[in-house]
Formats: structure tokens, sequence, C-alpha cells
């Protein structure tokens, strides 16, 4: 019937019937892995052999000729020769990013790994497991006002184990039970004890996001910036940028309000690629009757509900255009700053607000050129990335590389210019005079010389 829709405007007529009954089963699938191809030419596997870079064994060539290509590569900052070296040590985190505690760890971490096989053999192929796959893609539907939001969006109507077999399912507790021995700081496999999980339950690939999250929070952010003391607050207004995934399955960051039953969260979504309907418009997410629902603030309390919720809002727009008061927090996962010119403009955005700014990567390389657009773009740099412990378990192929690439598989901090107040502010902090008490002693001589100046000119007066 969409499509039928969609093809009259153009004069169109579908027949009634189809013209065979054939449809996909449920079981259906494909190989998700792609041919590998050489890094210069793109010639296949098929087409030619490919061999890694003998030092860093990192980038497949198919000919000694291709391999001196991309060694002679100009600019020099694009050349392997530039990036060998680095890329060698890029290699050295492969065991550690296929350290995980799942009974599927050796299959999902292979460098032949299949994820839609994988899927498919669990019948993992609805609900928010949608977002995964390369097969199955939702139709587009429009949202007809948040009073049917939950009843006619795909992704937030469904379950997160919708149509999943109950050995698969992963539907939580409303709260984690009470162990105060226990740190703020966790692992996939703490979490999962906690949760009652089985460690063959898939569910860390979507739980990435919101356990990111509470990384950075309990984690990261005491440690780079213990003055905002964000452990104390009560609530956190949080940006999520570049969030179109993140927002198909935010039913997921319900998490955060478990983990951090203290804080009331408020999540602003923003990106581009969000649905134009959700631009500007906000709503709720609170739990009731055991399981977590959408809805209007105007109408969420009509209906009995928990009291705890988290507030939403989309903003279908890039970054750099939104205006508004300055967030506790921004997050990006899997930021890609090489990827879009956006970030050309968002990031002097988050240079002018200075709030505390994290992004996940899937891999060190990422982060390299991550640093190189933060400092083209502002002047400033990001710090040293971190493993992320709850980065997905799932690996992601390369076509011309043999790199450990996951989802959120490192985390970062973006480390802004000095303002120039800053170098002041530091040497008053460090126990320098204040404004009024004059130049230091080594202050320039024009200073000194405006100073007796003006001295002079005062004596003269008295004289008068």
């Amino acid at each position: 019937r969409f499509l039928e829709h969609m093809v009259s405007k153009l004069g169109v007529k579908m027949t009634k019937t189809p013209l065979r009954s054939w449809a996909l089963t449920q079981n259906f699938t494909f190989p998700s892995m792609r041919v590998k191809a050489c890094h210069v030419c793109k010639r296949r596997a098929f087409e030619a052999k490919l061999d890694p870079c003998e030092q860093c064994q990192a980038v497949l060539y198919c000919s000694e000729r291709c391999r001196i290509l991309d060694w002679k590569k100009r600019p020099e900052d694009v050349s392997h020769q530039y990036w060998c070296s680095k890329m060698e040590e890029y290699m050295k985190q492969c065991k550690t990013l296929a350290d995980f505690p799942f009974t599927y760890t050796k299959e999902a971490t292979s460098v032949t790994f299949d994820k839609e096989s994988f899927l498919s053999s669990r019948e993992l192929n609805c609900g928010y497991w949608v977002k995964e796959s390369m097969l199955i893609h939702p139709p587009n539907q429009e949202l007809e006002g948040w009073g049917s939001l939950s009843s006619h969006h795909l992704f937030l109507s469904l379950s997160p184990s919708s149509s999943v077999p109950p050995s698969h399912s992963f539907s939580l507790p409303p709260s984690l039970p009470l162990v105060p021995s226990l740190s703020l700081s966790l692992t996939w496999k703490e979490y999962y004890q906690r949760r009652g999980l089985d460690l063959d339950s898939p569910a860390s690939l979507l739980l990435t996001y919101p356990l990111t999250i509470y990384y950075i929070i309990t984690s990261l952010v005491p440690q780079h910036f213990p003055e905002l003391n964000i452990l104390t607050k009560q609530s956190l207004k949080i940006h999520i940028m570049e969030a179109h995934k993140e927002f198909d399955i935010i039913k997921v960051f319900w998490e955060l309000s478990v983990l951090l039953p203290h804080v009331a969260f408020e999540l602003h979504f923003v990106g581009d690629r969000l649905p134009k309907e959700a631009d500007e418009e906000q709503f709720s997410m609170h739990r009731k009757d055991g399981c977590v629902t959408v809805a209007s603030p105007n109408f969420a309390g009509e209906e009995k509900s928990d009291k705890k919720s988290i507030r939403v809002k989309g903003y279908s727009r890039p970054y750099y255009m939104v205006q508004g008061p300055k967030p506790d927090l921004v997050i990006g996962f899997n930021s890609g700053f090489g990827l879009s010119g956006m970030w050309l403009s968002s990031l002097p955005r988050l240079q002018s607000l200075r709030a505390p700014a994290y992004f996940t990567e899937c891999s060190e390389y990422s982060c390299a050129i991550d640093d190189q657009i933060m400092g083209m773009a502002t002047g400033g740099t990001i710090s040293r990335p971190l493993v992320n412990p709850f980065r997905s378990p799932f690996r992601i192929i390369g076509i011309d590389n043999e790199m450990p690439w996951y989802s959120n598989a490192f985390v970062f901090h973006l480390v802004y210019k000095a303002s120039p107040n800053s170098s002041k502010q530091q040497w008053q902090q460090a126990g320098g005079p204040e404004r009024h008490a004059g130049p230091p002693e080594d202050a320039p001589e024009s200073g000194r010389r405006k100073k007796d100046k003006k001295q002079n000119r005062n004596g003269q007066r008295k004289r008068k």
C-alpha cells in the first residue's frame, strides 16, 4: 500500500495481485562480509591475491606496484609511509579489543565474522535488531503527533526484544539489586550478573550505547573534569550528536535511569538525519506495567506510571544550528569527524560552549583522523583514546584492511584551544596579584612606560 501510494503520484498503477507469490523466509540470510579489496586500485580478492603490508600487517595490496604507490602518496600525511608505524601499533590492540566474557566471543571477534548469519541463526530479525541488519530495513513511517507516536513509530512501538525467542530475550528487571560494596565501575561481566543476563545473550550489541554513557559519567568525567562534581548532580542534560541510529533505538537509554536512579536525565538527540517531524519535539520515557513507554509530556501524567522518567528532545539539524543553554555533557557515538563536513562547523560550536564533550570511535586510526580534524577546525586537540570497557563485542570487518574495528571501541574527549584570558586566570590562580594590583615584575617595558606617564600627569595636575 505504501508503494502504491507513492507510484500513483507518478501516474503509475499497480496490479491488484502480485505476479508471483514469493517472499523471503524468516530465516533467510546472506553473507554480510563484503569481498576484500586492494587499498589502492580496489581490485577484489577474486581478481587478484591480496597480501597485507609486511611491516604493519594492516593494509591489503594486490601488487608491489600498489604498495609503492601508496607509500609515496602525497601529501605525506595520507601516505602509508606516514601511517605504517602507527598502524603497526594499532594492530597490537587486537587481543585487548577481542577480550569479552561472552560465550559467542570467539565467533563475534573472528576476522571472518558474519553478523547476518549470527542474527539469523538466533532469529533476531525484528524490533531493535532491525537496525543491526543489512538485510531488513523498515519503512520510513511518518509521525502523526505525539499522541500516536508510541503506536506508529516502528522502533518506539516495538520492545527491544520483540519477536525474539525466550532463550535470547533480554527483558530486564526494573531495577538493579542493591550491592553496597560494588563500586560504580562495572564491566560487561559484572553488569550481566547484576541484571540477571546469561552470557549467551547478545544484548550487549544494543546496550553498548547507554552503558558507554554510564562509563563516561561515572569514570571519565570525574577524572578529567573534577570541578563539575558530576557524581553529586541530581539532574543531567546530555546532548547526543549525530544520533540518527541512537534515536531509533531510544528505549535502550532507559537503562541510564536504572543504573543511576538518583539522576533525572534530559537527553537531546541532534542530527540532520533524524526524522524531520522530530525537530524541536519533546516527549518523555517512563515505565508503565513493567514496560518502557514513550509519550508527550502533556499526556505522560494522565495514565498511571512510575514517577521516574527521562525527558527527550529531538533536533533534526546539524549541531552548530542548535541554540539553547549549555549542556552538562556532549556525547557522540562512532563520530567520524573526517566523514562529514558538518564537523568543521560543529566543533567550533563546541569550542564556544566549552562543554565537556566525549566521543567514541571504531578504531585508533579513526581517533587519529579526528585529532587532525579537531586541530583544523578549532586549533584544539583530543585526549589520549581509551579502550571502552562497554564497546560492542561484534567485530566490524574492513574491506581493504585487517585492523580491528568495533563499535564504540575507543573513547576520548575534546581538549579545547586555550581562551585568551585563560593564561591570565591561571597566573592569578597560581598566586599572582589581582588585576587592580598592576602588572607583574616581568611586565613588558611598554606597560611600565604607560604607568610612569600616568603618574607624571597626575603629579602635574596636583602641582597646578
